[in-house]
Parts: C-alpha cells; sequence; structure tokens
C-alpha cells in the first residue's frame, strides 16, 4: 500500500507579478520514495526486492560522487568563508580567481540541488512587492559588489493579517511562498562570499532579507509631506500680509489640513519601516536554515538526495515502458507523483536521464531499452569499486569533461 500522501497544492499564478520559476524540486525523503515506489512496483514490471536493490546501488555510487564534490567545494570556499579565522594570503588577480572559482562552484551546486536562480526582472518584482507595502527599496550599489537569489519549491499558505475589522487577530489570507531561499553576495571591498539559507518566505518579504538593502519613502509620501510643509509656511506668510480676517481663517483650515496629510503619511512610513524591521527580525531569527558553510553542507546532501529520487523514478518509469523520450518521461513521472502523493513537481527528465547514463543503467540508448535489476546492480557495484565516477560533479562544475547529457 502506498505511503500517505505529504499535502502540497499547487500555486496558481502569482498575485504580485513575480515569475515564479517551475519547481524541480521532488518534495520526499529517499527513504519514503524508495519505499513508495517498491509498494508499486508491479506497476513497473519490477518486484519490491529490485526496487530497494537498484537504489541501494544507485546510492552508493552518488554518496561517493557527493563527498568528492563536498571535499572540492569546502577548499575552494574556505578562502572565502567569512567566519574564517585563518590568513587570506594571494595577490588581488590570484584571489579574485579563487573567488569566481567559488562562486562558479556553488552556483552549480544550487543548480544541482534544483534552485531557481531569480533573473534582474525578478529581483526587480521581489523589490516592488516590498514598494507596496509604502516604502521604496534599493540594493546600495555602493555597498555590494553582486548578489543572487535562488529559491526552491513555491507554494500557498494561510497567514493571519491584521484589518480595520480585526485588528487584533487579523484575518486568514492566502501567501505565496519560497520553500527555500538562498541569499548569494558579496560585499564591496571584502573577500568574503556570504551565503544565507531561509524557509518558507513569503514572496512580498524577498527584499527584507537582502543584504544593504536600505528603505526610502515613496514619492508620494514626501510629496505629501513637502506639500504640507510648503502650505503651512505659505499659509503664514500669507497671513502677514492680508488683513482680511475670514481669509485668514479660511486658508488655515487648508493649512491645517495639509499638516495632518503631512503627519499622517510620515507616521505611516514609519509604521510601514517598523513592520518591515519586524519582519526582517522574524525571519532572521526564526525562518533561518543555515549561513555559510552550513549551508554548502545541506545543498551537497541534497544533491545527492535528488538524484537519487529522479534516477529511481526514472528507471522505474522506463522499466514500465512505452517511454521513448524525455518529454513523455518526465510527463509520466510527474503523474505518479501527483498520484501518489497529491505533489505538483516539474520533474527534470534531461537531469535524471543523464544521470542513467552516468551509471551505466542503459543497455540501449536509442531504443529507451534499461539493463534489468540484477545485472543493473553488478554495473552499479563494479562502478563503486572502480570509483568510475567520482570525479564527475567536479568536472562538470568547472567545464570539464562529463557524462554525456540526454539526447
Amino acid at each position: 500500500m502506498a505511503l500517505a500522501p505529504a499535502r502540497r497544492v499547487p500555486t496558481p499564478p502569482s498575485r504580485l507579478g513575480v515569475h515564479l520559476p517551475d519547481d524541480r524540486f521532488i518534495p520526499l525523503r529517499p527513504d519514503d520514495l524508495v519505499a513508495g515506489l517498491a509498494a508499486d512496483a508491479g506497476h513497473f514490471g519490477l518486484r519490491a526486492a529490485q526496487v530497494q536493490d537498484v537504489a541501494e546501488g544507485m546510492d552508493r555510487v552518488l554518496h561517493q560522487e557527493i563527498e568528492q564534490l563536498r571535499r572540492s567545494l569546502e577548499r575552494a570556499y574556505d578562502p572565502h568563508n567569512p567566519a574564517r579565522d585563518t590568513l587570506l594570503v594571494g595577490d588581488e588577480p590570484a584571489r579574485a580567481e579563487s573567488m569566481a572559482r567559488a562562486r562558479r562552484l556553488i552556483e552549480y551546486v544550487l543548480d544541482k540541488a534544483n534552485y531557481e536562480s531569480l533573473d534582474d526582472v525578478q529581483l526587480e518584482a521581489a523589490l516592488g512587492a516590498g514598494n507596496s507595502h509604502g516604502i521604496r527599496i534599493r540594493v546600495n550599489p555602493e555597498r555590494v559588489q553582486w548578489l543572487d537569489l535562488w529559491v526552491r519549491g513555491r507554494t500557498t499558505a494561510s497567514r493571519a493579517v491584521r484589518t480595520l475589522r480585526r485588528p487584533i487577530r487579523g484575518e486568514a489570507h492566502d501567501v505565496e511562498l519560497y520553500r527555500r531561499l538562498a541569499v548569494v553576495f558579496q560585499a564591496k571591498d571584502d573577500d568574503a562570499l556570504n551565503l544565507k539559507l531561509f524557509r518558507e518566505i513569503p514572496v512580498a518579504d524577498v527584499e527584507a532579507l537582502l543584504p544593504h538593502a536600505e528603505v526610502a519613502m515613496s514619492g508620494l509620501d514626501q510629496l505629501k509631506i513637502w506639500g504640507g510643509s510648503l502650505g503651512a509656511l505659505g499659509g503664514l506668510a500669507t497671513k502677514l500680509l492680508e488683513s482680511t480676517v475670514v481669509f485668514s481663517q479660511m486658508l488655515w483650515v487648508g493649512v491645517v489640513a495639509l499638516g495632518g496629510l503631512s503627519v499622517r503619511s510620515l507616521l505611516g512610513y514609519r509604521r510601514a519601516k517598523h513592520t518591515r524591521l519586524s519582519q526582517m527580525t522574524h525571519h532572521l531569527y526564526y525562518q533561518n536554515v543555515a549561513n555559510n558553510a552550513g549551508v554548502l553542507d545541506q545543498l551537497v546532501a541534497s544533491i545527492g538526495q535528488e538524484e537519487l529520487k529522479e534516477a529511481l523514478l526514472a528507471y522505474a518509469i522506463v522499466h514500465g515502458g512505452e517511454v521513448g523520450d524525455v518529454p513523455t518521461l518526465a510527463r509520466r513521472a510527474s503523474q505518479w507523483l501527483a498520484a501518489h502523493y497529491d505533489v505538483a513537481v516539474d520533474f527534470d527528465g534531461p537531469d535524471a536521464v543523464a544521470t542513467l547514463e552516468r551509471l551505466g543503467l542503459w543497455a540501449d540508448r536509442e531504443g529507451w531499452a534499461l539493463r534489468p535489476p540484477a545485472e543493473a546492480v553488478q554495473e552499479l557495484a563494479r562502478r563503486w569499486q572502480e570509483r568510475l565516477t567520482v570525479e564527475h560533479h567536479l568536472q562538470a562544475a568547472t567545464g570539464g569533461r562529463a557524462s554525456a547529457g540526454a539526447r
């Protein structure tokens, strides 16, 4: 019998104007997916024990690759770890090249862990979501050399939002969330490469986690405040020049109104700024998952898990027959996940096919025929013993020769 589904509701199109990237992440533990595939093994022409044996063989080889990647990543990142307590040696060009290499490796790791990078347009939209609170946010270019945002997983959740009708308990509203948000940046004139990983971050609150993001009053609020101030000064000058009492009284009514509008705008700005600081504190304290080297540890472990889940599911789907191209594989894998776990996943078919090829599990790649389970287990054991693919990730990340991709 299949495992109880982990409820995950697909996200509707964003209401904030932020294009949410496709979600390749399979939100299941590897052990749970193995158990689910084993329970449904007959559907793929397999036995439960065969699914488990193939999964174990895959896991050994992939773990071997991951450990090599972990060591290489640690050596590349250590000179730029903000928490290091050792001297940074080498001249400026050497340090710049070292930083570039570490950044390439980190980008590779994030991509392989099924994170998606937000482009400049999406980043501006995230800043715009903060602007909707009545404040203007911008990242100070004089303090940040570069900034990358990576997200994985998207969903909606019900959150309490205070309203005029319910100012204390608030009302339930659906809020768009990124399940994981990684912030990667380098400050100006600094050799440190900063990494921060957060969970369950509302799309509208992304700007609160950006480094050196400065808060400014919106143009409309500035106009209201300056207008009120100028109106008050103009009223005072006019009163000195005019002698008509009635005109003076009418004028002061307008001045008081403008002054009230000015004060209201200023208080609204301060309230919005306080709300943003409160949100930032909450996210940094409760939603922070890891920082710097701790982020890399989680990402590297996630790569092995994602590749195992993708490759094993692809092996089962292809073994079940009637799969002749990558789109069909991706569609059927997504359908199986939706049917058994009620999750919406944009299954990474090309990556799964490439992993099967790297593990030597194709009997006939052009004909979409796999090695039978017993033969597959033997091939996986041979590759593990001979360490045939141990350098795969480092080669792929640095532009070296990697395993052939899906065709």
